[in-house]
């Protein structure tokens, strides 16, 4: 019988792990270089560098934001119509602060070069942005900023603004040692 236990706790902390390391691996594979994670400031996934542009009829950002992080995601605007302000930094730096109108859970897009990277971030209203995450251009070199969209995620029974805990294995097994002393035979 605890041989039955201990292989359902085992199936299950394999099961609830899973959706997280598949998610890591495919924003750092299906992004494209895998450059993203070449930032300094904070953010929660990312993915990219992707050629191109993110926005506009040639755009592929709401796409891949779809594909990479679940479907759900609108643009909201970006540093050219006002919708992003720059608190530092602007268009062609390479890194600073920008703010928006909006709150909570969103995206934004690093657009510089001819490539673009996403990164999804806990608050649109403040956050920081480099261009570090796109690709390199001439001989190696960081491009300037072009634009700086931001993207917000709809919020539903199926899509939630913070990303899911997965309880750690540790706690899973110490649940299952205090379950399991519980059925241990008594002696009289």
């Amino acid at each position: 019988m605890i041989k039955n236990i201990v292989l359902t706790v085992l199936g299950s902390t394999a099961v609830l792990l899973t959706p997280s390391l598949n998610s890591t691996a495919q924003a750092a594979t299906l992004g494209g270089s895998g450059s993203c994670a070449n930032v300094s400031f904070s953010y929660i996934d990312c993915a990219g560098s992707f050629s191109g542009n993110d926005k506009g009829a040639q755009g592929t950002g709401l796409n891949n934001l779809d594909a990479l992080f679940g479907s759900g995601w609108s643009f909201a605007g970006d540093n050219e119509d006002s919708t992003v302000s720059f608190t530092s930094g602007g268009d062609g730096t390479k890194a600073g602060n920008a703010s928006t109108s909006l709150s909570g859970f969103g995206a934004i897009a690093v657009k510089a070069g001819n490539s673009y990277s996403l990164y999804t971030v806990d608050d649109l209203s403040s956050f920081e942005w480099s261009t570090e995450g796109v690709a390199k251009v001439g001989k190696n070199n960081t491009p300037g900023l072009s634009h700086l969209s931001v993207y917000t995620y709809a919020e539903g029974p199926e899509h939630e603004s913070e990303p899911e805990s997965v309880p750690e294995p540790g706690l899973l097994l110490g649940i299952l040692g205090l379950v399991g002393t519980g059925f241990l035979p008594k002696k009289n």
